[in-house]
């Protein structure tokens, strides 16, 4: 690998991460304005969405009624705390992301990190798009016990 090469390597990985992020930060902001063709938008027409509960919902189209219907609803005016954890890539045009928070309710301005995301996104037509999606709970006190009983299982 020459100089010039592992450059052309590093910045384009850089700009990957970069619009990564900002395909993330994009859905914190459509869910802060309640707006679910924004937040659908983030993801591919056939994509999965696995929420904390185990329900599955496929594609862009079901993301978007079932998040217009939570924000009618249930969490109506509610923001979402997100933060990246980790970012890698298993191949040039697919990236696993990890990262935790919560949501937001009145005015709380950053609830513990009790949930853990995973996104796919995949390189589609240049950009980023999530086609996966799995939010799972916490349980900090399990983790605490099965940690104690055998260190091995520590976060």
């Amino acid at each position: 690998m020459t100089t010039d090469h592992a450059a052309d390597h590093a910045a384009d990985h850089a700009a990957d991460v970069a619009a990564l992020r900002e395909l993330f930060a994009r859905t914190i902001e459509a869910w802060g304005r309640g707006d679910a063709e924004a937040f659908g938008a983030a993801f591919t027409e056939d994509a999965d969405y696995v929420i904390y509960t185990g329900t599955h919902y496929r594609g862009r189209r079901k993301i978007v009624d079932v998040h217009d219907a939570l924000w009618a609803r249930f969490l109506k005016n509610s923001r979402l705390y997100g933060e990246i954890t980790d970012i890698r890539f298993p191949a040039p045009d697919v990236a696993v992301i990890v990262s935790r928070g919560g949501v937001l309710r009145r005015r709380a301005s950053r609830p513990r990190a009790v949930k853990v995301q995973t996104y796919v996104a995949v390189r589609r037509d240049g950009g980023w798009l999530f086609t996966a999606f799995q939010n799972t709970s916490r349980k900090p006190l399990f983790e605490w016990i099965s940690s104690r009983t055998e260190p091995r299982m520590a976060p």
